[in-house]
């Protein structure tokens, strides 16, 4: 190790960390037992609060002890378990990439958030990662709208799956991937579609797949964000008036036992890519879109958002946008049309 090297020093705290839990006393904590596309894992939380968390808000299958785990995540608070506290950045500058560079290189893969102060750590090889918080709840602000996010995509991460920020909507079992930066309207278009009797496989993060002859997506996520005025919007006044305060981003985190129905499903086959614009007319207007153009609504917001996906996120948004046909939806300022123009194009894609 270099002096001053910081990715260095991170490189060696993470392999501390996964030496620690490798002989952690798992009896001490609560365990989940999941299924995530076929993948199985489990999770052991020093916070029972943080387990309920994920139960409540993840998509995802409860399995049988029977069933052996190719994954195992640890999910530690220092003071719970009478750890040190996590420890502070080792350098002046928090130099991303530098950072991931050295992980790789170790054949790690995990990231460092500031604020809270948080390491994540995971090894493809042993099928082991750990997460380290101060203590109980202090998890990142973001975290109840997506929990284990970065877990899930090193989970699942290759040429043919990925984790993409991006939403879906569908019916009878196929449907299209919404694509955009925030604020371009998928959140809003996925839940005008779910009001309009309309199903999804996620408003914000879903994992999609490319199989040899279909492209699917699954949920990950069991809620669907949205502000106010846009919840007004596609259920009226009586559904907002029973949500829970807004979160960090100013939006309600909408759990799918509030809504009147619930409206994921386990898998769509997505059969275009489509990317909304507010267009402000009466009725929705869909156009063929070049697949370049796609991608780069795609790439960005699904690449930056997570703390090592840029080099791989890039090639599978290409690969995707370059399979599917793409389009341009401009969309109406009425919610029901907004369903049912979207009904209409899924029914007639062949």
């Amino acid at each position: 190790m270099r002096p001053d090297d910081p990715a260095a020093e991170a490189v060696a705290y993470g392999r501390s960390l996964l030496a620690a839990v490798a002989v952690l006393d798992r009896t001490r904590l609560t365990c989940l037992r999941l299924n995530s596309a076929d993948l199985h894992f489990d999770a052991f939380f020093s916070d029972p609060g943080y387990a309920e968390l994920c139960v409540r808000n993840l998509a995802l299958r409860s399995r049988s002890e029977a069933s052996p785990a190719r994954v195992r995540l640890y999910l530690l608070d220092a003071e719970g378990l009478g750890w040190p506290r996590p420890a502070p950045w080792f350098g002046e500058r928090f130099d991303r990439a530098q950072l991931n560079a050295a992980l790789a290189a170790a054949g790690l893969r995990g990231t460092y958030l500031h604020d809270p102060r948080v390491w994540q750590f995971f090894d493809p090889a042993q099928g082991v990662g750990v997460q380290l918080l101060r203590r109980p709840g202090t998890w990142p602000a973001w975290e109840s709208g997506g929990p284990l996010r970065a877990f899930l995509h090193w989970m699942h991460a290759s040429d043919s799956v990925s984790l993409c920020h991006a939403g879906t909507v569908g019916v009878d079992g196929r449907g299209v991937l919404l694509v955009g930066a925030g604020g371009s309207g998928k959140s809003g278009t996925v839940l005008a579609a779910v009001a309009g009797g309309l199903d999804t496989a996620g408003d914000d993060y879903c994992l999609v797949g490319q199989a040899e002859n279909a492209v699917w997506a699954r949920p990950l996520f069991r809620i669907l964000k949205q502000d106010p005025d846009g919840v007004r919007r596609a259920f009226g006044g009586s559904l907002a008036d029973r949500l829970d305060p807004l979160n960090w981003q100013g939006k309600h985190e909408i759990h799918a036992s509030r809504l009147p129905r619930d409206p994921f499903v386990d898998s769509l086959r997505i059969v275009a890519v489509v990317v909304p614009r507010i267009g402000g007319g009466r009725t929705s207007a869909f156009r063929p879109l070049e697949a370049a153009r796609a991608m780069r609504a795609l790439a960005p917001s699904s690449a930056f958002q997570l703390p090592d996906g840029e080099r791989q996120g890039i090639v599978f948004a290409a690969a995707l946008c370059r399979r599917l046909p793409c389009y341009e939806m401009s969309l109406s300022d009425n919610a029901a049309e907004i369903a049912a123009s979207l009904e209409g194009f899924v029914r007639g894609m062949p």
